[in-house]
């Protein structure tokens, strides 16, 4: 066990453009600037097929999506078992967690994200260190193997970003930030769906719960194009903090195997752990920190979100029902 605390983050490079007319040969789509232009809502976009700092907005396809029970949170389409194994878990089909997002700043994929809303996603604040510029970052939805278009893909524009004002970047404490897309998205798809958000006093103690992410393979190793998932059981905060040598507050939670071999690690910070309850999914933690990736008796440390949910509800109804309020940055 190290001394010092890690992020998990990892910056990604996106590959660069094939001819320019590619684009609209063969996705009938329009080139922009991926910096100063965002594709319309409900588009699709893809980094092939366009000059260097632009994307392809491609128009939506008239796809048959399983049907869903509009306005229902927390649920997935069923999918077969995959059985490919990355970083002690599986690869997710697509579907499978229509609430994981990816966070880009100015067009590479930094963090995890949790849609809670069809215009809210939730994530980590320490994901904004380097960059805390709202109008550089974008969020794309439906993503599952990065480096392919499968034509589920969104991509949105941030229009505020809130952070937690005593979140601590030294200790990581109050490790929670909430983004305002720039325009509401259809959420009743197969691919794009918000997880559910639970009750102050719904215990999910000692469960096994899920995590999801494009992270490293291995400690200081690169993301993988393809999102997984891997079980992990809830830790008692005192079996944690005898683990991890410090105390855990109450608005933290670990989870892990004590013999280590499945972990989130860099590249899934601001993800989420889910835990399914009475047949839905329940966003429970936001990845925050660790010390290493799978390590035996060292757990990851998750954001408690149950202890936040006056603050994300505050932020959501007031900024959600007075949109001309306050866009950009703001520490709340």
């Amino acid at each position: 066990m190290g001394s010092f605390r890690t992020p998990l983050l990892l910056v990604l490079l996106l590959a660069c453009g094939e001819a320019q007319d590619l684009c609209h040969e063969r996705y009938g789509g329009t080139c922009v600037n991926m910096y100063y232009n965002s594709c319309l809502s409900g588009h699709y976009y893809s980094t092939n097929g366009c000059a260097f700092q632009e994307m392809c907005c491609i128009p939506p396809k008239h796809t048959i999506y399983p049907p869903l029970k509009q306005g229902q949170c927390g649920v997935s389409t069923p999918v077969p078992e995959r059985q490919t194994k990355i970083v002690g878990g599986k690869i997710a089909a697509p579907g499978e967690f229509p609430w994981q997002v990816s966070m880009r700043s100015n067009g590479h994929h930094v963090c995890g994200g949790i849609m809670v809303g069809d215009q809210w996603v939730m994530t980590a604040a320490h994901c904004f260190k380097t960059n805390k510029n709202p109008y550089a970052w974008t969020v794309v939805l439906g993503e599952h193997d990065r480096a392919v278009l499968e034509g589920y893909e969104i991509l949105e524009k941030v229009e505020t970003l809130f952070i937690h004002s005593h979140f601590d970047p030294a200790q990581f404490l109050n490790d929670i930030a909430l983004i305002k897309l720039g325009n509401p998205v259809t959420v009743d798809t197969a691919y794009v769906r918000p997880v559910c958000i639970p009750n102050k006093n719904e215990s999910f103690d000692g469960m096994i719960c899920t995590i999801t992410g494009w992270g490293a393979s291995h400690s200081g190793g690169v993301g993988t194009h393809n999102l997984y998932k891997a079980d992990v059981p809830l830790l008692s905060n005192e079996v944690c903090s005898y683990l991890m040598d410090r105390t855990i507050p109450n608005t933290e939670l670990c989870a892990g195997r004590k013999r280590g071999g499945v972990d989130s690690c860099q590249g899934d910070s601001g993800g989420p752990m889910v835990c399914k309850k009475n047949g839905v999914w329940n966003i429970v933690g936001i990845v925050s920190w660790g010390y290493s990736c799978a390590q035996a008796y060292t757990p990851g440390v998750y954001t408690r979100v149950q202890s936040y949910l006056d603050w994300v509800h505050s932020v959501m109804s007031y900024y959600g029902s007075h949109p001309s309020q306050k866009r950009g940055l703001h520490y709340v």
